[in-house]
């Protein structure tokens, strides 16, 4: 799968609260990708619940919001599982809606990757979470499972700071880290000849807490240095709390609480330098603090205590000090410098090299890279008309069912596969020895341009399928993947491009399904999920290999273990009167959402009206997955009492009795 598709961003923090780090990379992803935001679980009677369903919205362009409700008391013991449970469910759900997933971002101290088979995992550490759990009020030790968890589950890992990269490799020892500080948007530098004097004091944007230097702050409001706090009280120790009052009685200091991102520009425009005074922590030194960039970016010099983000930087326009003697005796010497439009200019320049824009384009370029490649040889195995025992061979007799079929293949199949966004795979399809001339024409004619092989034979076993196989390719890669598909079916433009990404993820023998999918059924539409369904892979190493042809489809996870490739329809089945199982299944849905993944597949599909919705949601759909239960019970019930054999028998005597009425085939 290509790292290109959605971007699934599980959040460690709610869209609306403050405009951190994991908001403002997200934001500028979505100018590059489509991102579905996955807010943290919201109790069932909080504010942004608003209902017992999961729900969507759009706050900006190409990025999708996605507010699971969960339980009160989501993350304690026994309800978290729960509450794990429907979010995961959602994002499934939500994903499926989408482009198939190019990398999915786990963000945030309790957040855990969810389920699905495709897309690069992201460990984004934003802090030092586990020398910051107090200040979170989180459990230590929960933080360090969980982050064991995500390192041991990720493809690549990322955090904003050198020293939180050394902090997970002690962690889990060899791990690589990409180093993905913070950024900023950058100003648009201001006009020369800005008036002298327009910019007075200090500034101080973000959270007022614990990680703050309040010895700094008391020293800088002592002096008499007009200090601006922009941002909400967030401190949990309560003394912290009384220093906090203390300092805002101070008549040099003017709080304003948070305020609109719109209006940060205003408020640093007004200011002649921007301070980063955070105190000496471990959870500080492993930081990347928003505002200092923020600062430049604005044109404004910046005094900060002496961090290892603010060494990193390496810019003469960032002042670091240790004492607060130290750090007020700077601050003074910066607002008392003349205005000067060539520095600002400097600082605004060096600013837009540090841009969010620029760190969304290190991240993809680091998913691109640590997208997991297919190297293996992949197969497409089509049975055409091949002579075939059982029940299928009442409907191979009916009069006309060759014509019918070569319209259904020219139609659907053949179509779909021509249109697949990969092409590093080869399609064999089998045809009876007995074929009728006008149809060796037509296979001519149809594989003219190589798009697959045409063998003829008899019967095909596991020995003659794996010689045809490696007939196509002399020197075998250590891996092969091999897909069945029906003559009469259709496959969305990265069917295939999928199914591989997926398969390089696996180690071993294992059976590959995209369980949704869509059934065509005149001008209806319907979306079907089904997790065996006859579109099965098998991935595997060339020695013993056994193919997808191994087993029924329904049945090849009772010898190997099976992997779910989640995301939207991957298949389209069209129903008509040479179907050997001529069912429709699943909801109406309409056709728009799915044309260009099914380019003049679904064409003459038409929307549902208000009406049809209401009577298949009310009366079709319980009406057909009623009996699709039913019909699967009687069939595992006669499976293991007759076994494959027996069961064959029975659908062979339905169908024979079908044909001798003149109805449908079973």
């Amino acid at each position: 799968m290509s790292s290109k598709g959605t971007l699934v961003w599980m959040a460690g923090t709610r869209w609306d609260n403050l405009d951190g780090t994991e908001k403002r990379l997200a934001a500028a992803l979505a100018q590059y990708r489509e991102v579905l935001w996955v807010d943290p679980p919201a109790p069932v009677f909080g504010g942004t619940a608003r209902g017992l369903r999961p729900r969507t919205d759009e706050p900006a362009p190409q990025l999708s919001r996605l507010i699971v409700p969960v339980p009160p008391g989501a993350w304690r013991p026994v309800l978290d599982t729960v509450s794990g449970w429907l979010l995961h469910r959602a994002v499934r759900s939500a994903a499926g809606k989408r482009k198939a997933p190019g990398a999915v971002v786990a963000a945030g101290p309790l957040t855990r990757f969810p389920r699905l088979a495709t897309g690069v995992k992201v460990y984004f550490v934003t802090d030092d979470w586990l020398s910051g759990a107090a200040l979170m009020g989180l459990s230590e030790a929960r933080i360090r499972r969980c982050m064991l968890r995500n390192l041991e589950e990720a493809d690549l890992v990322a955090a904003v700071s050198e020293d939180l990269a050394g902090r997970l490799r002690q962690l889990r020892p060899d791990t690589a880290v990409l180093h993905l500080p913070n950024g900023c948007v950058p100003s648009a530098a201001p006009a020369d000849g800005d008036a002298a004097g327009e910019r007075h004091g200090a500034v101080l944007l973000g959270q007022l807490n614990e990680r703050l230097d309040l010895d700094i702050l008391d020293a800088v409001a002592a002096a008499g240095i007009p200090l601006a706090l922009v941002g909400p009280r967030t401190e949990r120790d309560p003394a912290v709390r009384a220093r906090l009052d203390a300092l805002l009685q101070n008549r040099s200091v003017a709080w304003e609480g948070e305020i609109p991102a719109e209006a940060v520009p205003s408020r640093l425009s007004a200011a002649g330098a921007g301070i980063t005074p955070y105190a000496e922590t471990d959870f500080n030194r492993s930081s990347f603090p928003l505002k200092t960039l923020d600062y430049l970016s604005a044109g404004l010099p910046v005094v900060s205590t002496d961090l290892p983000a603010a060494r990193w930087l390496g810019t003469g326009h960032v002042l670091r000090t240790g004492t607060p003697a130290e750090f007020t005796d700077a601050l003074r010497r910066v607002l008392s410098e003349a205005p000067d439009s060539a520095k600002t200019r400097e600082r605004q320049q060096f600013a837009r090299g540090h841009s969010w824009d620029a760190r969304a384009r290190t991240l993809l370029d680091a998913v691109e890279a640590a997208a997991p490649a297919w190297t293996g040889d992949h197969f497409l195995i089509t049975r055409f008309n091949l002579p075939t025992p059982g029940p299928e061979s009442l409907v191979r007799a009916r009069e006309g069912w060759l014509r019918e079929r070569a319209g259904l293949f020219e139609t659907y199949c053949l179509p779909s596969v021509a249109a697949q966004s990969s092409s590093r795979f080869r399609w064999l399809v089998y045809f009876d020895p007995e074929s009728p001339a006008w149809l060796r024409e037509r296979i001519r004619e149809w594989s003219a341009d190589g798009l697959f092989t045409p063998v003829y034979r008899t019967a095909v076993d596991r020995a003659d399928l794996l010689a045809d196989l490696r007939s196509l390719v002399p020197l075998p890669s250590p891996e092969l993947m091999t897909t069945n598909l029906d003559n009469d079916d259709g496959v969305a433009t990265d069917f295939v491009e999928r199914l591989q990404h997926a398969a390089a993820r696996v180690r071993g023998r294992t059976a590959l399904y995209l369980p949704n999918g869509l059934i065509l059924a005149g001008p209806g539409l319907f979306a079907r999920r089904d997790r065996t369904n006859a579109f099965c892979s098998v991935a595997e190493p060339w020695p013993d290999a056994v193919t997808c042809w191994a087993d029924w489809h329904t049945m090849l996870g009772r010898s190997m273990p099976v992997r779910e490739v989640e995301g939207p329809p991957g298949w389209l089945q069209v129903v008509h009167g040479g179907n050997v199982s001529n069912r429709v299944r699943g909801h109406r849905v309409s056709p728009a959402g799915h044309l260009q993944r099914f380019p003049g597949l679904i064409a003459g599909a038409q929307p549902p009206t208000a009406a049809q919705r209401v009577r298949d949601t009310l009366v079709e759909t319980p009406r057909r997955t009623l009996g699709s239960g039913l019909r699967t019970a009687a069939k595992t019930v006669l499976l293991r009492v007759a076994g494959k054999e027996g069961l064959d028998r029975v659908k062979e005597h339905l169908g024979a009795r079908r044909s001798a009425s003149g109805g449908g085939t079973p």
